[in-house]
């Protein structure tokens, strides 16, 4: 996802590959990168093959990559637990759900309060997105939280609060992954959660972004952060009348802070589906 994202990592080798398309990743150019700066490898377009298809990546591999693309210390940790089977972080493909299926049950959970941060790249394609979530036990030992989310292509990291359990899918447009909670809650014991998601979209989604409430959640604030280089003409708060197939029933037009972003506070959502959607100029 770094390196096919329009961003930083990407730009370093797009330079030996200036005729590359929005969608595809140069193995020759990303394998002259590792040569430049050093990689000791017979066979680099090999090693730069089998790290992308995911066939095969070691660790001092993982490593050259690290040094060559300047990746940052927090991608850095996470691409490293990645490779070790780490319990905190998840890479979500439509592979790893083909047999696991099963249905949502009723929310065994309240949620006393929710931040939500969505971020957008320079393509103007969802990038990463950070929650915070304090919640609390309607029932007598809570294992899990249920994380919901419409795309197969993704990573889930758990900062704070849990691990990363099942991945499944919900239905047919809608993909789950629980969170096994550091320990199970009883009735009325509540703790806090931030977990982020990278978002590795093959197609541009609907430019919009919801939160499904099922019940109730108080102390609810969403913020939609735009890139510089990639700017809406218009941005609006709204609410929706169903996940599939849905329609906007309700909507008001919001303006862009000095950050590029927007963000609306609701005291108490129930029952609903809120968030903004924007047009491209």
């Amino acid at each position: 996802m770094l390196l096919a994202r329009p961003g930083e990592p990407r730009s370093v080798w797009e330079k030996h590959a200036p005729d590359a398309g929005p969608a595809e990743i140069d193995a020759a150019a990303i394998a002259e990168v590792l040569r430049r700066r050093g990689a000791d490898n017979a066979d680099l377009i090999a090693v730069v093959r089998g790290a992308l298809d995911g066939t095969t990546l070691s660790s001092m591999a993982l490593e050259d990559f690290i040094d060559a693309f300047e990746l940052s210390p927090r991608h850095a940790q996470r691409l490293r637990d990645l490779l070790g089977g780490s319990d905190s972080v998840a890479v979500i493909t439509g592979d790893a759900l083909a047999d696991l299926r099963r249905q949502s049950g009723p929310p065994r959970h309240d949620t006393l309060a929710l931040h939500e941060m969505h971020t957008l790249g320079p393509d103007g394609l969802p990038a990463e997105h950070q929650t915070i979530q304090v919640i609390k036990s309607t029932v007598d030992s809570l294992h899990a939280y249920p994380y919901r989310f419409d795309t197969d292509q993704l990573v889930v990291e758990v900062v704070r609060g849990g691990r990363v359990g099942d991945i499944y899918r919900v239905n047919e447009g809608l993909f789950g992954v629980d969170i096994l909670l550091d320990r199970p809650l009883g009735l009325g014991e509540t703790t806090l959660m931030h977990y982020r998601t990278t978002f590795g979209y093959r197609t541009p989604p609907p430019p919009e972004f919801r939160r499904g409430v099922l019940g109730t959640m108080r102390d609810v604030t969403l913020w939609v952060k735009f890139h510089p280089d990639r700017l809406p003409a218009r941005v609006w708060l709204g609410r929706w009348d169903r996940l599939d197939h849905a329609s906007v029933i309700d909507q008001q037009l919001v303006e862009l802070d000095g950050e590029f972003s927007v963000q609306a506070r609701f005291d108490i959502v129930e029952d609903a589906i809120v968030g903004f959607h924007w047009s491209w100029d």
